[in-house]
């Protein structure tokens, strides 16, 4: 059997039809000048990249960033969480991986007269397999096209545009018409192939059957003479070859430019736990705080822009976007992109400008085109980035959780909020208030601070300062220890802590609020101050262990504290009482027939990856039937609070939290399960909004694990505290 190739540049055209070695100068000269294209374009890229942005170190735990690169960047895996274009980007990816290896192969094989590296593979049972993998994954890559340009251009969903308007551009269709091309004249050259080197007097031999993709066209084309054969042959040949070329030199300069921005955002993605925000730490030297200029973002936070493929899986599932709000994610990120594009040109220009004037031979100014003439003057602070849209963010991390390309949204836009709170003094009425209140009583509330204990009192709960010698540190919060109804979720757990005989305190007094709302809406200066306060009390009693009702608290604690020496184990309350129960340290003595459905908390799910413990306690509970809601786990759906939202007014579109409670509401369940103070008043609201309180109640697990156990009723107070 021949050494012949049955997709692409191979190569049989030039054996069998015609003197491969004039002509391969030629490709040689060709080959040389795409890739001296794609090489520019890599370059001008590379130096837009480097030419704004402040350091950052991310290629430090090499190990951990390759297996990113791997998982994520190869194996795609966050590209599989959506079934349909998991499905289309992956037949698109790893069949051009394939073919591209598969072209390599071929091309190794033959060099001018011998076999390059003296491989000689491609002969028997050996080649027939190859043959039907290349065209196996040939057929593969032109269904994910299919199924792309379904999407794009018939389907038309929301995520891939703005609020109706498609964001598709002439670049979408003409990489699918490249990517295509390339894969359909491979399959004719073969076809072409197959059809003039069959045998005059038997046909078709049967091993060219394993090329099933080119001999089923060879079929169709069977009544061609040999002669127009062999020219269509060499036709397609080369037009193949310069389409296949044509590819690798746009791809710098379209959207394909993401082969190679997505997988290294992957590998520079961040290492820190999900939903760590970083923290000021030069007030007592810097002019300004927080983000107004591009340059003041990080090189990272830059590049996450060139890397955003426009799938739209942060808008997807974005609360504010969903809710009619200005903020899409997707677009934030986009706009930020566009403004880069526009001022990186002449920074990068003016980067070498002194090193041209002062020596001799010294770099010339980069040729890029707007290196002539500076863009027009624009703010990143409300032209670019609107105000509405930097204070919609409910920082849910749907966005973070859901992108394919490993972009870090949120960390953005709490350093433009820190601008407008630090350095301009510039944010809504309602926050100023709020954080008023937790300078002076160190809650949001402004209640005193006195009484911070005081729901503690009928329980016979002890303080450190009366006996530190306590396992836990029970750390109630702002919403446990001065809202009406957190203080009914307060009350249960300590009942829940008393009975199983575990060994905890308070703070009492000497507690302050988390600073997690300050800190998300901008108020960096504020937070580090009730996160100080707090830690110096808790190192000074000698704290190991910490146990949160609130996800807030409980995240903040456990990833932002340890910035300032607080370094401890925290747990969740439903981690504390799934594992109690686990245990056996909790019985259940009453039956609570009904259907309960669950409310995934952003900051217990997507930021700390607590999903299972809250089932597992509510499936543990006798007679509860539990039923899902459609946006559940990873994507489960914001209640509104997050990000300082919890004190601020939604005045543009629908209330994200009646739109929780429209999706609880969907499953005909009497009882909404939560595990967040914050998330229980929202669905309290939603359920008083959607008139449902004669048929549904929203309750914390702690109170519903209560109900079960059989303990008596408290005396707490049971009014909702308006948020």
């Amino acid at each position: 059997m021949e050494n012949i190739s049955p997709i692409g540049i191979g190569n049989e055209g030039r054996q069998v039809f015609w003197n491969a070695h004039s002509f391969e100068p030629f490709l040689f000269l060709f080959t040389a000048i795409a890739m001296a294209i794609f090489a520019y374009g890599v370059y001008r890229r590379w130096q837009l990249w480097k030419a704004m942005g402040k350091d950052e170190i991310r290629w430090d735990q090499l190990p951990l960033r390759i297996k990113s690169l791997i998982v994520n960047g190869f194996l795609q895996v966050k590209t599989w969480k959506d079934a349909y274009p998991g499905i289309m980007h992956g037949c698109i990816f790893f069949g051009f991986f394939v073919l591209i290896f598969g072209a390599a192969f071929d091309a190794g094989e033959f060099h001018i007269t011998e076999p390059l590296f003296s491989w000689a593979f491609l002969r028997g049972s050996f080649y027939l397999g190859f043959s039907f993998l290349m065209d196996l994954f040939g057929l593969l890559v032109l269904v994910g096209v299919l199924m792309a340009a379904y999407r794009r251009y018939v389907q038309k969903p929301d995520r891939l545009g703005y609020k109706g308007t498609p964001d598709t551009t002439t670049d979408d269709a003409v990489a699918l018409l490249l990517i295509a091309g390339i894969i359909i004249t491979g399959f004719i050259i073969e076809a072409l192939r197959i059809h003039a080197t069959k045998d005059a007097a038997t046909g078709y031999a049967m091993w060219e059957t394993a090329s099933f993709a080119g001999w089923t066209l060879a079929n169709i084309i069977s009544g061609m003479d040999v002669e127009s054969a062999k020219t269509a042959h060499k036709i397609t040949w080369w037009t193949h070859t310069f389409i296949a070329l044509g590819f690798i030199a746009y791809i710098p300069y379209s959207r394909l430019l993401h082969i190679i921005t997505t997988p290294a955002n992957h590998f520079f993605a961040t290492l820190k736990p999900a939903g760590y925000v970083e923290p000021i730490r030069d007030f007592d030297t810097a002019e300004s705080f927080g983000v107004s200029k591009l340059e003041e973002f990080t090189w990272k936070q830059i590049f996450d822009s060139d890397a955003c493929t426009k799938c739209g899986r942060c808008q997807d599932g974005c609360p504010a976007y969903l809710s009619g709000k200005h903020l899409s994610p997707k677009k934030l990120v986009q706009d930020i992109k566009t403004y880069w594009l526009e001022q990186a040109p002449l920074a990068a220009a003016k980067a070498v400008v002194p090193a041209a004037e002062g020596a001799e031979g010294a770099e010339a100014p980069v040729p890029v085109e707007a290196a002539e003439g500076a863009a027009p003057e624009k703010a990143l602070l409300g032209d670019v980035v609107s105000m509405h849209e930097l204070w919609d963010c409910t920082n849910c991390m749907y966005c973070v959780e859901n992108c394919s390309a490993s972009i870090e949204h949120v960390q953005k836009i709490i350093d433009m909020r820190r601008y407008k709170v630090l350095t301009e003094a510039d944010f809504a009425p309602e926050l100023q208030l709020t954080y008023r209140n937790m300078e002076n009583n160190s809650n949001p509330w402004g209640i005193g601070a006195h009484m911070r204990g005081d729901w503690a009192k009928e329980l016979g709960v002890k303080t450190l300062s009366e006996d530190p010698n306590v396992e836990y540190l029970f750390y109630v919060g702002c919403s446990g220890s001065f809202d009406d109804r957190g203080k009914k979720i307060s009350v249960a757990f300590a009942r829940i802590l008393q009975a199983a005989g575990v060994s905890f305190g308070i703070l009492g007094t000497e507690e302050s609020c988390c600073g997690d709302s300050a800190m998300r809406g901008g108020n960096d200066y504020l937070f580090q101050s009730q996160a100080q306060a707090n830690i110096e009390i808790m190192n000074g009693y000698g704290v190991k262990k910490i146990i949160a009702i609130c996800p807030h608290g409980y995240n903040c604690i456990k990833k932002d504290y340890p910035n300032f020496g607080g370094n401890y184990e925290v747990y969740h309350h439903t981690e504390i009482i799934a594992d109690l129960i686990a245990k056996g340290k909790i019985k259940f003595t009453q039956k609570l027939d009904g259907t309960f459905t669950y409310h995934d908390s952003c900051f217990l799910g997507r930021y700390n990856q607590v999903y299972d413990q809250p089932r597992q306690i509510l499936n543990a509970i006798p007679g509860m039937q539990l039923a899902e809601m459609e946006r559940n786990l990873s994507k489960s759906f914001c209640c509104g609070a997050g990000g300082g939202r919890m004190w601020m007014e939604e005045d543009v579109g629908d209330r994200i939290n009646n739109m929780r409670t429209d999706q609880a509401i969907a499953t005909n369940a009497g009882t909404v399960a939560v595990g967040c103070p914050f998330c229980l008043t929202m669905i309290s609201d939603g359920i008083k909004d959607r008139q449902k309180t004669e048929s549904m109640v929203a309750l914390d697990i702690a109170e519903i694990v209560v109900k079960a156990m059989g303990i008596e009723e408290t005396k707490a107070p049971v009014d909702v505290c308006a948020s």
